[in-house]
């Protein structure tokens, strides 16, 4: 696919931090290779949708979460990615948001996401350390979460990287 131009895709992720000081990701395979990463909870937004609007969607969909008031944007990424097939270059904020732990509750995943999505869990930054099989996203996601767990919310989002 030398060459290919990606298609812009934006999206919005909800960095879920518990109580516990623990971050909710979902495991996640991509396309044929099934090669399976953790997120946060968040995906490209609908047709009109702001930012907000979309993670606020994209909470409910894969966790069930609903009703939450957002807080800042404290994260940026930009990548570029395949999936399913097409050449996406995706622009993605991180919500901030603070809530006791739950066990998510998908409400409206559509086929897809329900095929793409196999696991949830509460993660510890050790956890995330020690994991050294596991891919997360972002890559540096233990290191990021340090300063946000205790308390130091950045003025303006920070780029993470990939």
């Amino acid at each position: 696919m030398g060459g290919a131009i990606p298609i812009r895709r934006p999206a919005a992720r909800v960095l879920l931090l518990s109580e516990r000081g623990r971050v909710l990701l979902l495991r996640c395979l991509l396309d044929r290779d099934r090669l399976g990463i953790w997120v946060t909870p968040g995906g490209a937004l609908s047709n009109g949708e702001t930012f907000e609007q979309g993670a606020r969607r994209e909470l409910w969909e894969e966790t069930g979460l609903t009703g939450m008031s957002l807080g800042p944007c404290v994260w940026v990424r930009r990548h570029v990615f395949h999936l399913r097939g097409v050449l996406y270059e995706a622009a993605e904020r991180y919500f901030l948001l603070r809530t006791r732990e739950f066990e998510p509750d998908p409400a409206a995943l559509d086929r897809a996401e329900v095929d793409d999505i196999t696991e949830s869990r509460w993660w510890s930054v050790e956890e995330i350390e020690a994991a050294v099989s596991e891919i997360f996203v972002p890559r540096r996601i233990a290191g990021l979460l340090g300063p946000i767990l205790a308390g130091s919310v950045p003025n303006a989002p920070i780029d993470v990287g990939i």
